[in-house]
């Protein structure tokens, strides 16, 4: 098989919603087939993409461009329809010729120029779409292009659920094509780490990107600075890299929030859930965060906000804890449930990875890839 895999994300180097294509491009090209990758060009190195490049996958890449939306509000999409790929990507695509074009979207619509090429093209397209949200609205003037790149797409995967809903609603029609898959994790199932000591402060990690409008870690900031939260016996540690370090330094000075630490970024997660007891998953939009699965996996107890995919896997109030939106006061609200029934945490976490293992796939990346080959012979 020829597969070309197209990421459309350019706000950031790297992230989660990267990890299934890149994975699955690697393991295609160890079982021989032919893979060639268009990314966003960026001035520093991406170990992933040079790893991807090791395992013989050709990379191409390309200028970043603004986000579709952002294009969207600067007006450069016309009445008369969605502009072209550029001229050399659809060069690549015809002279390539793959049996199947992979569009990986961060979010919900960057990918709709591709599909709009392949189709041009006659070229069979698959797509992925990690994170959505309600506020990523699409506009009557290009709706009718987006429909008909998922109408015809061979398939839409999801991590989630709601988010194939919520796309359902938007475009205004039911998406059969569409089923939902499994994002990559960092931990074996048969992963099992002692609980943490309990004779000193319950400590929960927040864990993801310091990129608040996503990850939501203002809001622990505004929480945990409350009066009742300093008072107890309670840390946060938030783990992450991202543009908005400084920022929330500053929030977190302004508020008092001395409760909470910023612990940059951490690739080890068996070192992270050796100290914490459970997971603060603040997020405003998501995929199916990949910090909730590593946290139950590793045993430990998720409090998140219900957006995507976190009501998937946590059951509230049953083995983990779900805060209605992402607002303070249901953060809040989600965290003093938990704090009530703090000496229930090991035993709900311990339940939740039980359940976790039966319902999750061994191997995420070979059957999606496996989805893929079944694509092309279709």
């Amino acid at each position: 098989m020829k597969a070309a895999f197209i990421s459309t994300m350019a706000g950031s180097p790297w992230g989660g919603s990267e990890e299934l294509w890149s994975r699955t491009a690697m393991r295609l090209c160890g079982l021989g087939h032919e893979v060639e990758c268009s990314v966003p060009k960026w001035n520093e190195p991406i170990p992933a993409l040079e790893n991807l490049a090791a395992c013989g996958a050709k990379l191409r890449f390309r200028p970043r461009r603004k986000g579709l939306l952002r294009r969207l509000t600067d007006k450069l999409i016309s009445r008369e329809g969605m502009p072209d790929v550029d001229a050399l990507s659809v060069h690549w695509l015809r002279s390539f010729n793959p049996d199947l074009v992979v569009i990986s979207q961060g979010g919900p619509w960057e990918g709709m120029l591709w599909m709009n090429a392949c189709r041009k093209l006659r070229l069979k397209h698959a797509v992925v779409v990690q994170a959505h949200d309600e506020s990523w609205w699409p506009m009557d003037s290009w709706i009718a292009d987006f429909r008909s790149g998922l109408e015809t797409a061979e398939s839409v995967y999801f991590v989630s659920n709601a988010n194939r809903r919520l796309m359902e609603l938007q475009c205004g029609m039911e998406l059969v094509n569409a089923e939902v898959v499994s994002n990559p994790w960092n931990v074996a199932h048969e992963f099992d780490l002692p609980y943490p000591a309990t004779d000193g402060p319950l400590r929960l990690a927040c864990v993801g990107r310091l990129d608040p409008k996503a990850k939501g870690q203002d809001l622990v900031l505004q929480v945990m600075a409350m009066r009742k939260w300093k008072s107890r016996p309670i840390e946060v540690g938030i783990f992450g890299s991202g543009p908005c370090l400084q920022s929330l330094e500053r929030m977190a000075k302004m508020c008092a929030a001395t409760n909470v630490n910023f612990l940059g970024q951490a690739d080890d997660v068996r070192g992270i859930w050796e100290s914490y007891h459970g997971l603060l998953m603040p997020s405003r939009y998501e995929g199916l965060p990949l910090a909730v699965i590593e946290a139950m996996l590793c045993g430990r107890m998720v409090i998140a906000t219900d957006v995507a995919g976190n009501a998937q896997h946590v059951r509230d109030g049953i083995d983990g804890f779900i805060a209605e939106a992402p607002t303070v006061r249901h953060l809040d609200d989600a965290l003093e449930r938990a704090w009530q029934r703090r000496h229930e945490w090991m035993a709900m976490a311990n339940s939740a990875r039980e359940r976790l293992i039966l319902a999750l796939p061994q191997d995420p990346i070979g059957a999606f890839a496996e989805k893929l080959l079944k694509l092309v012979l279709a």
